[in-house]
């Protein structure tokens, strides 16, 4: 058995965009909702964003980061 979760990221019918595991069972792990005002800016291109949020969190988290590496990343978020 391996220890390799298999992740999805989906859009669900109210909009939110959320990390879970592919099994689809329980929490997920992160979501992201847009405002009203920011969906319609971004318009098509929001599973994108929201895509590219969560690849950001996952290579900047330490939860996710291999225990040799001691990269220090900044803590801001803009």
């Amino acid at each position: 058995m391996s220890d390799t979760a298999i992740l999805e990221i989906v859009e669900l019918a109210d909009g939110e965009i959320v990390l879970r595991p592919a099994e689809g069972e329980g929490e997920p792990l992160m979501r992201i909702r847009f405002s009203d005002e920011a969906a319609d800016l971004l318009r098509q291109s929001r599973f994108e964003v929201a895509q590219e949020m969560i690849d950001h969190a996952i290579t900047r988290s330490k939860l996710w980061q291999e225990e040799s590496e001691d990269q220090e990343f900044p803590a801001t978020v803009h």
